[in-house]
């Protein structure tokens, strides 16, 4: 037999209890909306903000390699540079530092004549060198020798030899041909003055 009435009286509790179950389960399903809704915000913030880090680099990137492109003339420049400065760097390593040994030279030549000439002149590292000095007369040769002689020529060598004596057609002008080695001489560097 099929019933007419229900009674809800009997069965209000069993209702309550489930209906503070889905209060709760409401709640709690609001509050864990809110909790992704706030997760999902923050990672969409951070995923934008490495997108927009990650464009302006790939914009960097793709500047740097246009400029890269319009500069590779310079690059061949500063490599050729580099080249001449090792060059110069080998060539410095191995100078013999001529010029105060020539300058001695050529100003006790200046002294002894003024038709006396420096005609050859070689050095090299060691200090080991050769020259030539061409006279266009009997005098300025002796005068030459008289200073060659003096201890204030020969103190600039630690030996000298004579090595040739050439006599030079009708006008009657003289090489003399020297080898020897210089004593050192004390360069005065910028950090001293």
């Amino acid at each position: 037999m099929k019933k007419k009435r229900i009674n809800l009286l009997v069965s209000r509790e069993d209702y309550q209890k489930y209906e503070s179950f889905f209060e709760r389960l409401k709640l709690s399903a609001a509050v864990l909306t809110v909790i992704l809704f706030i997760i999902f915000i923050s990672f969409y913030l951070l995923l934008k903000k490495k997108f927009n880090l990650y464009e302006n680099m790939n914009l960097q990137k793709k500047t740097y390699l246009q400029l890269l492109s319009e500069r590779r003339g310079d690059e061949a420049k500063i490599n050729y540079i580099q080249k001449k400065y090792l060059d110069l760097k080998i060539f410095l390593k191995d100078d013999a530092a001529s010029l105060p040994y020539y300058q001695l030279l050529s100003s006790a030549i200046k002294d002894s004549s003024e038709s006396a000439g420096l005609k050859s002149f070689e050095i090299n590292k060691d200090r080991m060198t050769s020259f030539t000095i061409s006279f266009s007369g009997f005098d300025e040769l002796m005068d030459f020798l008289k200073i060659a002689e003096s201890q204030t020529f020969i103190k600039n060598f630690e030996y000298i030899a004579l090595k040739n004596f050439i006599v030079l057609g009708k006008k009657e002008s003289y090489e003399l041909s020297f080898s020897g080695k210089f004593i050192p001489i004390k360069l005065e560097s910028n950090n001293e003055k």
